[in-house]
């Protein structure tokens, strides 16, 4: 009955194992299944019963190192949390139990986290000694057991990893045990397939342990790794907000300590009279100051005044003298615009007359058109009165009526430069 209770204390207290379990079995249902019989994974992982050890192992090592991983962004927040308000100098350690009860009223997952825990053991030892002595040993006491607990807290995964290749041996070598020695040397021959099948088998399960192994080891680096940064964040947390914070007082110098507060007080209040002195030289000064600016000020507002009246004066002044200016610039212009009117009037007469020349000129050409017209007619008929000549041979009474023709030609050129000369 103690054992019992011993293994069911254990499962309770490492629920990686009992999900690793619960895992095994879904797994195993469903490689058992008619579909999945002749699978890659059913080969590697039903073959023997070490195999299903392994891939129980192998649940098992995945669901702590998953857990351990859920838990980190705690860690991160808690890293990152403002946990002690900020300290300007040494306190006192009577002050550790006020900053506990501060640290206190924070939610219980981030008390729990590494940093929680760490700055409440720090704040409780000085709170409950009433004094600063041995403090920072207990601090790095606090640290190296943190150390400790990182080692510790990658057991189950080393255990895991160190286990798996041996089982995946023990597999091998009961494989081979079984596939040579049911057999005989006179069999060995007509069964050889058999024996190379099962030794086959046999490095299934030893390639099955390895690459579970080696997952594992992986995931166990990265996973260790990040918690020892985790520890090292809480390492310098520490030492930056509680190495630091109390006063540590040595019962053997506290008189000596009292004439150097005595006379540092009384240094303060000379300085501070000193300062008072000061303060009201520096006001006095300052209120002579401001009123020689003032009256600089009022002077130079009176001169700038003057200049502005100055400046008014001559721009009016010059306003005047340029209205004038524009005035006869004005008038030269309308000047200009009615000389330019009458020689543009007179352009237009001149160009009135010149339509008209070039208008007789165009009737003139179409006279010229007209007669030129006739022309072509008559000398059309002319060529065909020579070629009926030629043809009855009458030379004389052609040459008679070519006479006549040019005596008709040459009064119509008289009658044509007449009507040109009238035209004119």
């Amino acid at each position: 009955m103690m054992r019992r209770g011993k293994i069911l204390s254990f499962l309770k207290t490492d629920p990686a194992l009992m999900l690793g379990l619960g895992c095994s079995v879904f797994y195993y249902v469903i490689m058992f299944q008619p579909a999945m019989q002749h699978t890659v994974l059913a080969h590697y992982t039903t073959e023997h019963a070490v195999e299903y050890v392994i891939v129980t192992l192998f649940f098992w090592g995945m669901f702590d190192v998953a857990l351990k991983l859920l838990s980190f962004p705690r860690e991160l927040l808690a890293a990152r949390h403002q946990w002690l308000p900020p300290r300007t100098g040494r306190e006192p350690a009577t002050r550790a139990r006020e900053l506990l009860d501060e640290v206190l009223q924070n939610p219980p997952w981030l008390l729990a986290s590494g940093p929680g825990r760490r700055i409440v053991n720090a704040l409780n030892f000085v709170a409950d000694k009433g004094s600063a002595d041995d403090y920072r040993e207990h601090i790095r006491h606090l640290a190296d057991l943190d150390d400790q607990d990182l080692h510790g807290r990658f057991t189950v995964i080393r255990f895991v990893i160190a286990v798996t290749p041996i089982l995946g041996f023990l597999g091998t070598v009961v494989h081979f045990g079984g596939a040579i020695g049911s057999f005989s040397f006179d069999d060995m021959t007509a069964k050889l397939p058999e024996i190379v099948s099962g030794m086959g088998t046999a490095f299934n399960t030893t390639s099955v342990a390895l690459a579970t192994a080696m997952t594992m080891m992986f995931l166990s680096f990265l996973c260790e790794r990040i918690d020892q940064s985790f520890v090292a964040s809480t390492d310098r947390l520490i030492d930056r907000e509680l190495l630091h914070r109390f006063e540590i007082k040595d019962p053997n110098i506290l008189p000596f300590l009292m004439v150097i507060e005595k006379a540092n007080e009384e240094s303060l209040n000379v300085m501070a009279r000193t300062l008072h002195q000061q303060v009201q030289l520096w006001s006095q000064s300052l209120e002579t100051l401001f009123e020689r600016f003032d009256k600089r000020q009022q002077h130079e507002v009176t001169r700038a005044h003057g200049v502005l009246e100055s400046l008014l004066a001559s721009h009016r002044i010059y306003e005047r003298s340029h209205e004038d200016r524009l005035r006869q610039v004005v008038a030269i212009m309308d000047l200009k615009h009615d000389k330019s009117t009458a020689q543009m009037m007179a352009v237009v007469d001149r160009a009135a007359a010149f339509r008209d020349d070039i208008a007789g000129l165009l009737q003139s050409l179409n006279a010229i058109a007209r007669g030129e017209g006739r022309l072509v007619e008559l000398q059309a008929s002319l060529s065909t009165n020579l070629r009926v000549l030629h043809e009855t041979s009458q030379l004389d009474s052609a040459l008679h009526g070519l006479s006549a023709a040019i005596h008709l030609l040459t009064s119509r050129n008289r009658e044509i430069g007449i009507s040109e000369s009238e035209a004119a």
